[in-house]
């Protein structure tokens, strides 16, 4: 019976067999990450993720790989690129080059949205015949790739799309996001277009002025000046300068701030009148077609559409019915419990959110707090039009398929181990070692324009 031997203490391995082991496994780790960007790739191209209130790809690896919906994201968006470059995937196979390298690639070139792509099809609806053929420039990028840093690599990629970037798409960009740290503070990022961007640098500029340069020891400020100055100080500050500029952001926000943010739980105006037999169910708009009763119920849910009960004559019952929508208290109180945000397994929605009722207000359910549940738009239809249930179970809620069976509300837990990523790119026969990751770089300096004149065409340079 043979035995496996333990692996070597980390604080007893000698320092070169630690780095040698280090830079190894970083080269199967790339290797294995692009296997895993194509494995993903396939596996969105046959829908695979379909299914239990999935609403996409991104969603579906969120969920059941643990990351984050961004990451998800931009995984997608490098995987599907890798399946129109064959010699960058080449290389990223063999573990040659980094998944940090290949997703800056990735923005200028692989998809029918990137820079270099755009750029070909432009020059062929104007006729011009100077076009860096797509394998030269995949050529040029891997070069860049196998010789350079990711450092080089992205400031390449910033050349290309600095210099081909039409205003429209800078003007589609543009974004604000923030995130809560975890020390309690907000961390914002803006993405502007120039115009607007010089701007808001302007008006923050303008209510924190830059300090003042240093006086010589020779020359102190006065006493009166240097208190006043102390005085405006933003208080204790790592970066005082940074800090003044963070006291003026708040301070243009605060100016223009004109109204609350909405609430987590919208609807729109009452401006639809649903119809609704009460012997048969059917329902239709006032002025308009019919409507499935799964929308009907949905509207009569959380909208604010008006709900006209009529009899087997057709006469009118009643306009709507006493508490049919959650009240502000009631959706604050869902809100602390339901964790401000979807419930559906899988979901990380936190706005656009509804009052579902559990047992459904048209077929006897109270507006209770025991029997409403926060529901992003999304599942909200889809718990309505496909017969999804819900009902609470040990003290938590349980989300049941059409066919009644539950839906899992944690993932399995991830596993995997070096052993087995080695073997696998062992039985690939990849020869990955220490050297196989690491640039044929010797320290000199990036030279942009011989690479921006193999990638970008003449008439793209002259006019740059």
């Amino acid at each position: 019976m043979s035995v496996i031997p333990l692996p070597t203490p980390l604080h007893t391995m000698p320092l070169p067999d630690l780095e040698s082991e280090l830079l190894g496994l970083a080269g199967h780790l790339a290797a294995a990450q692009c296997r895993f960007l194509q494995l993903l790739a396939e596996f969105d191209h046959r829908n695979g993720w379909t299914g239990d209130g999935i609403r996409s790809c991104a969603h579906w690896l969120s969920w059941r790989a643990g990351m984050s919906l961004r990451t998800a994201v931009e995984h997608l968006r490098v995987a599907h690129a890798l399946r129109n470059l064959p010699q960058i995937t080449e290389a990223f196979a063999a573990g040659r080059v980094s998944y940090s390298k290949v997703r800056a690639i990735t923005r200028i070139t692989g998809s029918d949205t990137a820079t270099l792509t755009r750029i070909a099809a432009a020059a062929s609806d104007l006729h011009h015949t100077s076009v860096t053929d797509p394998a030269t420039a995949e050529q040029v990028l891997l070069n860049i790739a196998l010789h350079g840093t990711a450092s080089h690599v992205e400031r390449v990629v910033r050349a290309v799309r600095r210099r081909h970037t039409p205003p429209e798409d800078l003007a589609a960009r543009r974004s604000l996001t923030w995130h809560w740290d975890e020390d309690g503070s907000l961390i914002l990022r803006a993405r502007l277009t120039p115009d607007a961007g010089a701007t808001l640098i302007a008006a923050i500029q303008a209510l924190a002025p830059p300090s003042p340069p240093p006086r010589h020891p020779s020359q102190p400020a006065p006493k009166d000046l240097d208190q006043q100055a102390r005085e405006h100080e933003p208080g204790p500050a790592a970066d005082r300068v940074a800090a003044r500029r963070a006291d003026a952001l708040l301070t243009l926000v605060s100016r223009t701030a004109n109204e609350e943010s909405g609430p987590a739980v919208q609807r729109g105006p009452a401006q639809v009148i649903v119809h609704l037999d009460a012997s048969t169910g059917a329902a239709r708009l006032q002025g308009g077609p019919e409507v499935p009763a799964s929308t009907a119920e949905r509207l009569a849910c959380d909208a604010r559409v008006q709900v006209l009960l009529n009899d087997r004559t057709g006469n009118r019952m009643y306009l709507g019915r006493s508490r049919r929508l959650a009240t502000p208290a009631q959706i604050a109180a869902l809100t602390v419990r339901d964790g401000e945000g979807c419930q559906f397994p899988g979901c990380t929605h936190t706005r656009h959110l509804h009052a579902h009722h559990i047992q459904h207000w048209l077929h006897g359910g109270r507006t209770d707090a025991d029997n409403l549940l926060l529901i992003c738009t999304f599942h909200h239809t889809l718990i309505h039009d496909h017969s999804y249930r819900i009902r609470r179970s040990t003290g938590r809620w349980e989300f049941l398929r059409p066919n009644g069976t539950a839906i899992p509300t944690h993932t399995t837990p991830l596993t995997g181990n070096t052993e087995d990523l080695i073997e696998m790119n062992t039985r690939a026969r990849l020869r990955i070692n220490r050297t196989t990751l690491t640039p044929n770089w010797y320290g000199e300096r990036l030279d942009l324009e011989p690479i921006l004149d193999a990638l970008l065409p003449h008439w793209i340079k002259t006019a740059a």
